[in-house]
């Protein structure tokens, strides 16, 4: 292997030597020439997406006398005349299975490709590796270039990994086209090491170009598009270093996030988007001022979208354009500090396995850079890791499993998974149990799914037998959340609870004194029994409702400091619902007792509840002034010290405030 490998440097090394003899008029060839200079059996790197050197392949599809050529691709896009005519002359690798045609690799496809198409299941950091040993052959690269300047191109938005199969590559041919923009940052190659040259001037080719499938049908609604972006822009906040994953889902998603109300981003990404570009042009929102490397400019590996985008970068110092290998490295993304990665997934299994590239034995995407985005932003200062997945998949069915299919790989581990979203909601799972975490999951999933899940992972012991489940059975009413400001200027959110702060509950059940025990429960408790906790914190939202106050207000590192609740009576003997307060210690006088009694009188009306009633010891004077002074009719009755009182609900019905 050493030798072999001296053997290429050494015949790279007299190639551009010898190419430093010939003049740039010299090399210059026509594209009908271009098929006589690649030997059959040749394995040829075309470039990708509007980098891909569309004229010099369709010079070689042309010519009947090329055989056996392994065309080889990062991402396909656009005109790719060797997929549409599916010539067994031609052998097609690529590190993503898309295609302008869409997902054109499959393990069932068996009508005359089989074997033709290969996807390679490869991280992109890994390609230099695999060229450097030799275990990826590469003896062409067919690349698309500016025309020279003093001596030098310039790979316009397809850096990529470019320049690594161009020092591989026995052969290099250049298609220099006039349109292709003139690019900063690492994306220039030395005119001695193009060996041949052909001139073809013609427009690049823009996004609904590249896959005009995705842009004639609406793969991902509106409405989903918008609900997981809702979420997503709860962890995007000003300041904050983005980079998002390939997936069409997330390169969707961008348009979605409102990024235009927030100021001083930064972006280091691969591709640099339409929408990414357009947020460039308005003042202060991209700036890259807080970044902790490459401090004022945005990395980009490569980029499409319209042709005022390409103008846009020709020249323009603030794109700077790096190999996907720096883009991409885990260790570069974890020295950027605040960087929210985000990556669309295809399923997620309930302990958080995440799949990107297949389902079962097909193939719909690609491993990309998802992996190390992931475990980039994990490292990162204040970081952000999220995954992204509609609840449904195209036909119907839910992206959120008990088990992932047989023969699906698994792309993000468990143990790497924080944020995972959907439309409807986000799940927090870093450092969580295989519990909290099928909670979690199952409360994000799409509701036609829920009970089913829930069964499936009660069958499969993830969770406990005991476990109400009554949360998945309704929606959970996020119209209710709110951030509010106590009497001192302390800053909470206020929510429904759910079956997540289970934990929550119990750690707050233990900050609490034994006085306010005995007020609360009217004895003296030590612990607070499993099915209790389970049953507080997993409520069916139709009929029941409990509101917990969290500090700080993260929607996700948190204490409860206060909780209010309602419980109907399952056996349905008593027609009013028992209504129950609880303030920690530290918490009280801060007014949030008052406040939860009237948010709950507000919801309760919404929901057409007439009356409820309260139990309370006539020496918990706290409770019994918060009831009498509230201005809701009540009567009430006491009983061997305990005060019972039936509030009246239908004296002027109120809408719950949001």
């Amino acid at each position: 292997n050493a030798n072999e490998k001296t053997t290429t440097t050494m015949n790279n090394n007299n190639n551009n030597n010898s190419n430093s003899q010939i003049s740039w008029a010299d090399k210059q060839i026509t594209l009908q020439q271009v098929a006589n200079k690649i030997p059959n059996g040749s394995a040829v790197y075309i470039g990708s997406t509007a980098a891909t050197a569309e004229a010099a392949l369709q010079a070689m599809v042309d010519d009947p006398r090329l055989a056996d050529i392994q065309i080889i691709q990062m991402i396909p896009g656009g005109c790719l005349p060797h997929l549409k005519e599916r010539l067994d002359r031609f052998r097609t690798s690529s590190f993503y299975s898309f295609s302008s045609r869409g997902s054109y690799f499959k393990a069932n496809d068996r009508a005359g490709s089989e074997g033709l198409q290969d996807y390679t299941p490869a991280s992109i950091t890994s390609v230099p590796r695999l060229l450097q040993e030799q275990k990826l052959r590469v003896n062409v690269a067919m690349i698309k270039c500016t025309r020279p300047h003093k001596g030098f191109v310039s790979l316009g938005m397809g850096v990529e990994l470019t320049e690594v199969f161009v020092q591989h590559a026995q052969l290099v041919i250049a298609e220099v086209n006039a349109h292709m923009p003139w690019t900063e940052g690492h994306s220039k190659l030395s005119i001695r090491e193009i060996d041949y040259w052909i001139d073809k001037d013609q427009p690049l080719l823009t996004t609904p170009e590249l896959w005009p499938f995705f842009y004639q049908q609406a793969f991902y609604s509106e409405d989903v598009l918008k609900g997981i972006a809702h979420h997503v822009r709860k962890e995007i906040t000003h300041g904050v270093t983005l980079k998002f994953g390939v997936a069409p889902l997330v390169l969707s998603l961008i348009q979605f996030l409102q990024l235009e109300q927030l100021h001083d981003l930064g972006l280091h990404t691969d591709v640099l988007t339409e929408t990414l570009f357009r947020l460039h042009q308005l003042d202060g929102v991209i700036t890259n001022i807080h970044k902790t490397i490459d401090t004022g400019r945005s990395v980009v590996s490569q980029a499409h979208g319209s042709q005022a985008l390409y103008e846009f970068i020709d020249r323009n110092p603030v794109i700077e354009f790096q190999p996907s290998s720096y883009v991409c490295d885990t260790q570069v993304l974890a020295k950027i500090d605040h960087l929210v990665a985000i990556v669309g997934a295809l399923k997620v299994d309930l302990t958080g396995q995440v799949a990107t590239d297949s389902i079962a034995h097909n193939f719909y995407g690609g491993v990309w850079s998802d992996d190390e985005s992931i475990r980039g932003a994990r490292f990162s200062k204040g970081g952000k890791p999220i995954v992204v997945l509609s609840s449904k998949s195209l036909h119907g069915r839910s992206n959120i499993l008990s088990a992932l299919p047989p023969g699906t790989g698994v792309s993000i581990t468990r143990s790497d998974v924080e944020y995972v979203i959907t439309e409807y909601g986000t799940a927090s799972l870093y450092g969580k149990s295989i519990r909290e975490r099928c909670l979690a999951l199952i409360d994000i999933a799409h509701p036609d799914f829920r009970a089913e899940l829930f069964g499936q992972a009660k069958a499969s012991h993830y969770i406990s037998s005991s476990q109400p489940g009554k949360s998945f059975g309704s929606l959970y009413p996020a119209e209710l959340e709110e951030e509010l400001k106590t009497k001192t200027g302390k800053q909470v959110i206020v929510r429904p609870i759910k079956a997540v702060d289970e934990d929550n509950l119990r750690n707050f059940f233990h900050q609490l004194s034994d006085h306010s025990v005995y007020l609360r429960y009217f004895r003296k408790m030590k612990s607070m029994p499993q099915k209790i906790l389970q049953k507080t914190a997993d409520v069916d939202y139709s009929k029941d409702m409990a509101l917990v106050v969290l500090s700080p207000p993260d929607p996700f590192q948190h204490e409860i400091v206060g909780i209010a609740q309602w419980c109907s009576d399952p056996r349905g003997i008593d027609s009013h619902p028992d209504i129950a307060f609880q303030v920690r210690d530290d918490w009280q006088g801060e007014g949030l007792g008052t406040y939860l009694f009237q948010r709950l009188v507000e919801i309760a009306k919404v929901m057409g509840l007439s009356k409820f009633k309260a139990d309370v010891l006539s020496q918990n004077k706290e409770m019994n002034a918060i009831f009498q002074n509230s201005g809701v009719p009540f009567v009430r009755r006491t009983d061997f010290g305990v005060i019972t009182y039936l509030f009246d609900l239908e004296s002027g019905k109120t809408e719950a405030s949001p």
